[in-house]
């Protein structure tokens, strides 16, 4: 609890003066011994006990009725579910904001998103219980923090608007204690505005130690967790994959996988009508789900001969979360698939170059191309979408050209060298190689939900852990994401993301001597058209984004294609889902599918995650009126008046209470 004027509560100790009254009273005659008075005294000794505790309940209410008082006038605050603890104003208040898709979920019977309810009632909050607290804004699409003049900014403000990224909550958990430490923040509140997504909060990954420490270390930090963990099981999200023009006997058409995925499973059929729009013009196809997941492989809309570039969208009926209803994208010849192989190895480059040259879609071009890590520098840049790095990691010049060919939105695939150095990239070292090969090691555990190792359109998971690994190279790693894993948590497979391209890391090789990544070929083929597809995708004159992936200051130039881009503003461009043009090259921007997987964090994981910190989770739901905390004030005044008809009540003599006399005849 806490009190909008708590100077007031500094007259507490008049309580004291019914106490004071009586002590007065007590001393106000003086006792003089009066024979003819004993036998009242001896009459009243039997109920004296009653009347001493009558006395001290009246005592007690008077007490009472005087602390209502106070306490009323003082405007007591209380968050009643909540709980908020006492204290006074903190110096700063840090509110860390999940700005991703899966926030504007809406409440049911509400069109207000958790991200709205989340930001109304911390706005509320914070207006009546710390309006001169130093407010700061960590929202999960910048990398830059906010200082907010005043709570009530905060539901207005650009940067707490709907967005179609996904969250990094360690990342930004990362710049919050950066940012303490740095700014000597004093008592600091932080607060937390998640709903608790699986994909968001990475609760495995290694970066929680640190932040476990330095919140931990500090003192007068409290972390509250409000969070919206409720999944609408209805809820259904749509998405389109391998979007390609091809020429066809009728002229031209187009090629598409649609996906369609609900939050839980159903049991009987349903009937998903899904509008496609090409180009302004739109049709209706009616898909037939069961289960929480269907895919149409291969779908085909016929389309203009001469249209050779082109946009469109797939689009659902509203439902829970208006944010996973469209899917953008845009098309045009599609760009060659080229890969290029980084290696010495005669044996692993073979293999990787069949791999990648080998198409899996006739409509599009393949290349692979090896070269020696000697002559790595001059490898053709603009031309290739995926790099597969076998040789010692780079660095000077070469790190520094591997770095911009992944911040332009391309992929590459690191394989540990046969002699590990000291170089780091990415804040990654490869460090000894571990011999297994008498009992080799098989994966445990890795990430179904998406990336390269996800499970397939029809939502079957590929074979990963029918991989056995006789020999691997342990990892040095900071902030990456983990993927793969052996037991004991032994990385496999991590990737760490730049602007807009990715990074992976393979702890093993694809060969016999190393690991049975070629018998079980499925698997790595798989991941490695994928890293190519993802790569590529940022290739020709259609590209296809996740939004949150690109430099803002890049779309500055670009003319939105539809009506729906139309209104979006030019700050926020980069983080919303939109179709854009720029010359010649068209860009679809769309959120990322990991947002679709409705995984959320356990108690558990939340417990382990955040061990050692003091934190209060706070569930709310979207949509929810009930406040953060609200003046209690009338509470005080009816304890007061309650204690006000007790002490009248208590004060009302009893017949036993009046002294009885009788009348004695005078005798002669």
């Amino acid at each position: 609890m806490t009190f909008l004027q708590p100077y007031l509560l500094f007259a507490l100790p008049l309580i004291a003066i019914p106490i004071l009254i009586h002590l007065i009273n007590q001393n106000r005659h003086k006792t003089i011994p009066w024979a003819a008075t004993m036998f009242l005294l001896q009459a009243k000794r039997m109920a004296r006990g009653m009347a001493r505790l009558r006395y001290f309940l009246i005592m007690l209410a008077r007490m009472l009725a005087i602390a209502g008082l106070i306490f009323a006038v003082s405007r007591p605050m209380a968050g009643g579910w909540l709980g908020l603890t006492a204290g006074s104003t903190p110096d700063t208040t840090i509110i860390v904001l999940d700005r991703s898709a899966s926030m504007e979920e809406q409440g049911a019977g509400s069109v207000r998103s958790k991200r709205e309810t989340a930001l109304q009632k911390l706005s509320d909050l914070i207006e009546s219980t710390g309006p001169n607290t130093q407010l700061v804004l960590f929202e999960s699409t910048s990398e830059t923090e906010k200082v907010i003049g005043s709570a009530k900014e905060l539901t207005d403000l650009p940067e707490t608007g709907p967005s179609a990224t996904a969250a990094d909550i360690p990342a930004l958990l990362e710049r919050v204690t950066e940012y303490i430490v740095t700014n000597e923040t004093g008592r600091t509140d932080v607060w937390i505005c998640s709903d608790l997504r699986r994909t968001d909060w990475n609760p495995t990954g290694g970066r929680w130690e640190t932040i476990r420490k330095q919140l931990s270390d500090r003192e007068g930090v409290r972390l509250y967790l409000l969070n919206y963990p409720t999944v609408a099981a209805e809820n259904l999200a749509i998405s389109v994959s391998g979007v390609h023009r091809r020429e066809s006997g009728a002229g031209a058409e187009l090629v598409m996988d649609i996906r369609l995925t609900r939050n839980e499973k159903i049991d009987e059929q349903q009937v998903i009508p899904v509008d496609i729009v090409i180009n302004g013009a739109r049709s209706t196809l009616e898909v037939e789900m069961t289960g929480s997941e269907v895919v149409r492989n291969g779908h085909t809309i016929p389309i203009d001969a001469e249209s050779r570039t082109g946009w469109g969208r797939v689009e659902i009926a509203g439902d829970a979360n208006p944010a996973d209803n469209v899917f953008r994208f845009v098309y045009s010849e599609p760009a060659v698939q080229k890969a290029v192989i980084v290696s010495d190895n005669e044996a692993v480059s073979k293999i990787l170059e069949l791999a990648t040259s080998t198409g899996f879609d006739q409509s599009l071009t393949y290349e692979a191309e090896v070269i020696s890590s000697a002559s790595a520098a001059a490898l053709s840049w603009k031309e290739t979408g995926l790099i597969l790095w076998h040789a010692p990691l780079p660095t000077g010049v070469l790190a520094k050209q591997v770095s911009d060919f992944i911040d332009s939105g391309r992929t590459v695939l690191f394989f540990p060298p046969e002699a590990p150095d000291d170089a780091t990239f990415l804040g990654v070292r490869w460090q000894a190689w571990i011999d297994q090969r008498q009992e080799p090691l098989a994966v445990s555990r890795w990430r179904t939900d998406s990336d390269l190792l996800g499970n397939t359109l029809s939502g079957s998971p590929l074979p990963v852990g029918d991989i056995e690994v006789s020999q691997y190279c342990t990892i040095e790693q900071e902030g990456a994401t983990l993927l793969a894993q052996f037991p004991e948590g032994i990385p496999l497979l991590l990737k760490t993301s730049a602007d807009q391209g990715t990074a992976y890391f393979c702890a093993t090789l694809p060969i016999n001597s190393h690991s049975t990544f070629t018998s079980n070929g499925i698997v790595l083929y798989v991941m490695l058209h994928r890293a190519l597809a993802r790569g590529s995708a940022v290739l020709g004159s259609a590209r296809q984004l996740e939004s949150g992936h690109i430099d803002s200051a890049a779309t500055d130039t670009w003319q939105p294609l539809d009506d729906l881009s139309v209104d979006q503003l030019l700050s926020q461009r980069s983080t919303t889902a939109g179709l854009y043009t720029d010359g010649e090259v068209q860009f679809a921007l769309n959120r990322p599918l990991s947002e679709d997987a409705p995984a959320i964090v356990d108690e558990e994981s939340l417990g382990k995650a955040l061990s050692g910190v003091n934190f209060t989770k706070i569930n709310d739901e979207a949509g929810s009126t009930l406040a953060l905390a609200s003046e209690v004030w009338r509470t005080f005044l009816i304890l007061m008046i309650a204690a006000l008809l007790l002490e009248a009540l208590l004060c009302i003599p009893d017949r036993q209470d009046i002294p009885k006399t009788t009348a004695v005849a005078p005798t002669l």
